[in-house]
């Protein structure tokens, strides 16, 4: 990914206080525009060495002045129902080389572009942000087109053409003097979801007419190497203005699905940017975890090539803090709020040669005094359509609002270990629509894994293409991870066979289900904020596993299960929910908080949460069982009365479920004459107070 440097507002004592480009004076001995096109003109100079010479003018500001002054462009936009506005500021004109008495309008490839945006921390306009600024034009002028042909590619073209624009601008003078803002000249390199639909393609559209039509439709036809005379590149300020008082950046909008609709007509652009000019390896292997009441900590793996960090904190996940540059060896967030929710993203930085990664994803964590945070593994790097690298907000926020603090990491930090498993009750190891390409649990991460619920650890995961990457396409190791510690059996890569049908699974009517029976859990199509899970995996339930939700299709195509009790090779209990579409699909949130709620009730009882119901008879009424060794009869007794009936569940130590009773009072005999003689696991398990003890007795 490609994010463009962020430059810092000028003061701001208000809305529309100008802005300027972040650019050296020019020089007074600089090339003028006719000048530095004759040193650029031979038609032997590489496309390389002619743009490097380009870059070397703006780098040394050799642009006009009057170019400098950025002007405002304000837009309105109803979205939901509710208005919103955003105010950004834009160039002028099309990038210019010269004075303002001699200057050229110089076209260029995306490339060279992406390295310009860059220098000056701006962007590029998407196609509805190229209509916004031709209907802020003070100067509309009428396009300058010129025969097709083979010289139309060329430097000298390039200026026959700039002369003809020159000439029709001096029109307007001097009733609109050279600064204000000019459109009609040429057409746009933009931003747009299409840059990555063909690799190495750039995205032109635009050069309106004087009425309002445009010639260019938005088209990916050439490629990224093409340029002729009709190709410009406008800046706007990546740094702009969110309904008058709130600061955020282009780029943020644009990946926004609540805030996209402002400056997009394609929806959501997760990579608002060209992918060029990347010198420093964007962070893919980190975690952000709680370090004091008032700072966070960022753990990264070392990259001797990075001397700092550039952190971005924010409270809602959409609208993020002005950049803090912290150099590696103290990567603390601090002056935070307490038991408050950040989201955290960076970017690699090198003091050295001034250059800037892309940007991480996004990684969520509290401050808090607590130690009993749930770890986030962010595991969903699928580069497809919808994936915006942020669904630990969904999952942060549902574990947040049901009194569940959290640390994350990425997938890489567990195989890196730069974060333990082990160090947390429970985890959230997101998989979205991980698949074959780039695999949802890699042979390495299964090992991890494997020692965690051996352990006793609680596990939920979810993704559509669990079962499709490690069932149907995986190894014998694969299926047998799939089947020995993730439970289920895979059925087929979308509920009755049928892709984009089944967005809807209803819960369960097996009694053990976890979830409630009057809930409805419907998952995205592509138009409730996230993405379209075109193929979420049908499942079942195997090897003591639980059915919890079914698609409305067989009753035997399941969407979700739970398992509780030891798993292969250990000699504790532990729990597991695997649900076989992405959960931050679900929505709305209400619902989405809500399945949160009750797969921590069922890791940790009424306890966990902040519904209000009694807690978990767990911390009231220890168990015994006795005597312990037996000769296959045993009593369990708890030391209050039962207001529910409680499941009882034993379990051999390969976790195979030997035998289920139900205890309706406070002492109970169980009687397991038939088992032969070894140690064995009891669990007792109630689904309306969530108890859910392990006591390990033997057999002689």
């Amino acid at each position: 990914m490609k994010k463009i440097l962020l430059l810092l507002f000028c003061a701001l004592p208000f809305i529309g206080v100008s802005q300027t480009l972040n650019l050296p004076v020019r020089s007074k001995t600089a090339l003028s525009g006719s000048q530095f096109e004759a040193t650029i003109a031979s038609s032997s100079l590489s496309l390389t060495n002619r743009e490097n010479m380009i870059y070397a003018q703006i780098l040394k500001g050799n642009v006009p002045d009057f170019y400098r002054k950025l002007d405002t462009v304000n837009v309105s936009v109803t979205v939901k129902s509710v208005k919103q506005s955003v105010t950004y500021y834009v160039a002028p004109d099309y990038v210019t080389i010269g004075c303002d008495s001699d200057y050229y309008l110089c076209p260029m490839s995306p490339m060279l572009a992406t390295k310009i945006v860059s220098l000056t921390g701006t962007t590029l306009c998407t196609r509805r942000m190229v209509g916004e600024v031709w209907s802020a034009a003070k100067v509309k002028l009428s396009p300058q087109t010129l025969p097709p042909g083979p010289l139309m590619s060329t430097v000298p073209f390039f200026y026959h053409h700039d002369s003809l624009v020159d000439s029709l601008r001096d029109t307007f003078l001097p009733a609109h003097p050279l600064g204000q803002l000019v459109s009609g000249d040429q057409k746009d390199v933009i931003i747009s979801n299409l840059i990555y639909s063909i690799a190495n393609r750039v995205i032109i559209f635009g050069w309106y007419y004087t009425t309002g039509t445009y010639i260019q439709p938005m088209t990916n036809v050439h490629a990224d190497t093409y340029m002729d005379y009709s190709h410009g590149i406008r800046l706007v300020q990546n740094n702009c203005w969110l309904n008058d008082t709130t600061p955020t950046t282009i780029q943020s909008i644009l990946e926004s699905s609540a805030e996209d609709t402002l400056l997009s007509d394609e929806g959501v652009i997760a990579q608002p940017w060209y992918p060029y000019g990347i010198t420093q390896k964007t962070p893919t292997s980190f975690a952000v975890l709680r370090n004091t009441p008032t700072s966070l900590k960022v753990v990264v793996k070392n990259d001797d090539s990075v001397t700092h960090y550039n952190i971005y904190t924010s409270t809602d996940g959409v609208n993020y803090s002005e950049m803090v540059r912290v150099p590696k060896s103290n990567l603390v967030i601090a002056g935070l709020q307490t038991d408050k929710l950040y989201y955290v993203k960076i970017m690699a930085y090198d003091s050295m040669s001034g250059t800037t990664s892309a940007m991480s994803e996004v990684l969520v964590a509290v401050p808090t005094s607590r130690n009993d945070s749930t770890l986030l593994v962010s595991g969903f790097e699928r580069a497809i359509a919808g994936n915006t690298y942020n669904f630990t907000i969904q999952h942060g926020s549902a574990l947040y609002n049901n009194n569940r603090f959290t640390e994350s990491c990425t997938h890489k930090a567990i195989t890196d270990k730069l974060v333990s498993l082990q160090n947390y009750a429970a985890v959230d190891w997101i998989l979205g629509e991980e698949s074959t390409i780039d695999s949802s649990f890699t042979p390495s991460e299964q090992v991890y894994i494997t020692a965690y619920l051996q352990k006793g650890g609680y596990l939920f995961t979810s993704g559509s293409e669990i079962g499709y990457d490690l069932y149907a396409f995986g190894s014998a190791s694969d299926k047998l991870f799939y089947s020995n510690y993730l439970k289920a059996r895979y059925i087929s890569d979308a509920p009755n066979g049928k892709a984009n049908t089944y967005y809807s699974s209803m819960v369960s009517p097996i009694a053990t289900s976890i979830f409630e029976n009057k809930d409805t859990v419907d998952f995205d199509n592509g138009t409730h904020g996230t993405y379209n899970v075109s193929y979420p995996d049908a499942i079942s339930p195997i090897n003591g596993a639980q059915a919890d939700l079914h698609y409305n299709t067989l009753d035997t195509e399941y969407a979700c299960i739970h398992y509780v009790g030891v798993f292969n090779g250990g000699i504790k209990t532990g729990k597991l929910v695997y649900m076989s579409y992405p959960f931050e699909t679900i929505y709305p949130s209400t619902t989405r908080d809500t399945v949160m709620k009750d797969v921590l009730i069922f890791f940790f009882g009424n306890k966990a949460t902040l519904t209000g119901i009694e807690e978990s008879i767990v911390s009231e009424n220890p168990v015994v069982v006795y005597p312990n060794p037996n000769n296959g009869v045993f009593t369990i007794k708890l030391s209050q009365p039962l207001q529910n009936p409680v499941n009882v569940r034993i379990f051999d130590l390969s976790g195979r479920l030997v035998k289920e009773e139900t205890m309706q009072e406070e002492e109970k005999q169980v009687r397991c004459n038939d088992l032969n003689s070894g140690t064995y696991l009891v669990q007792l398990y109630s689904k309306d107070v969530l108890l859910s003890v392990s006591r390990v007795v033997i057999v002689n």
